[in-house]
């Protein structure tokens, strides 16, 4: 997808949602490109303020894998790592806002995927990309451009960005739904662990919800975020990023629901020519299913149909479960 088309696409998305009945909801799924993941990109909420006072529990992991080798004239990159992230969140509803505030838990190292990716591409005559060139199970996240300090990442655990989120309905009624969202994110991460930009963030998104009919739901959201900060002296990141969001489920039951995703989002390094600093479009096969007691479970695989722009292949699952209450 072209940069400028970007905003086109995501004011189509919302528009279709907006006019549609409800109701779906997105995968929690973002970008885990190590190297720029301080920047802010809210993860996808639910939509549909809960009551009053109630309170709902979200555990959800993104497990990435990528070996992506690049340079320029001005820049080189070495990246061949595995992430899993752990984002916990608390959700409410409060006088027909809904509220929530996320915590990411990261952890980067070489990881045990290598070999099962590697394999998965070889059987099926998918390109291995630089994965032959580098050592199986590696660890190394470095970066260096011209005149700028080199960024050397080490392996470990260390928080992210503290996001603190909240938003309302705009439209709402048997013909579909429309939420605004709002959110800011604290300085909790770790500039020399590349989980934190150092310095406060925003974002404004809308987000709505659709039936189709014969099963089939729509969901989409689009916004942009507010970067105060730098990944490392030596990776400055754009100050305004667009992102956005589109996806459509099937009800296979009234449990289980089946979801195709695509997310999007502008250039998140500034001033560098390498695609994998670049934008991103990513496609989400997946699904949820809601269990007997409210709570529900959700599972994806995340695919870089942006072949270098984003990591190679992500895993996410995740469970949400109420709090006395019916889940949001």
């Amino acid at each position: 997808m072209r940069a400028s088309s970007l905003p086109v696409a995501l004011i189509l998305a919302l528009g279709l949602a907006a006019a549609l009945p409800a109701r779906a909801q997105l995968l929690p799924v973002r970008d885990q490109n190590p190297l720029v993941r301080g920047a802010y990109l809210p993860l996808p909420a639910a939509l549909g303020a809960p009551a009053d006072g109630t309170l709902a529990l979200a555990a959800n992991v993104q497990w990435s894998n990528t070996v992506n080798l690049a340079a320029t004239p001005a820049e080189s990159m070495t990246v061949d790592e595995e992430t899993v992230e752990t984002d916990l969140s608390l959700a409410g509803g409060l006088r027909g806002w809904t509220w929530r505030a996320t915590l990411p838990v990261i952890h980067r190292g070489a990881g045990v995927l290598d070999g099962f990716i590697d394999g998965w591409h070889r059987f099926f005559g998918l390109p291995r990309g630089d994965r032959p060139s580098r050592p199986r199970n590696a660890y190394a996240i470095d970066y260096q451009r011209a005149g700028l300090p080199a960024v050397d990442a080490p392996a470990g655990t260390a928080l992210g960005d503290l996001a603190l989120e909240a938003g309302h309905a705009l439209l709402a009624g048997s013909a579909g739904r429309l939420e605004g969202w709002v959110g800011l994110e604290a300085p909790t991460g770790s500039r020399r662990d590349l989980t934190g930009d150092g310095a406060l963030d925003a974002a404004a998104w809308l987000a709505g919800e659709a039936r189709l009919g014969g099963g089939f739901t729509l969901a989409a959201r689009g916004g942009a975020s507010l970067v105060g900060g730098d990944a490392a002296t030596g990776l400055p990141l754009a100050r305004r990023v667009a992102f956005g969001a589109l996806g459509l489920q099937y009800a296979a039951t009234d449990r289980l629901g089946l979801v195709v995703q695509l997310d999007a989002h502008g250039a998140l390094a500034r001033g560098s020519a390498i695609n994998f600093l670049g934008r991103a479009v990513e496609l989400t096969l997946g699904g949820r299913y809601r269990l007997a007691g409210g709570a529900t479970f959700e599972a994806g695989v995340v695919e870089d149909i942006e072949v270098d722009h984003s990591p190679d292949v992500t895993f996410q699952l995740g469970l949400r479960w109420p709090l006395g209450a019916p889940a949001p």
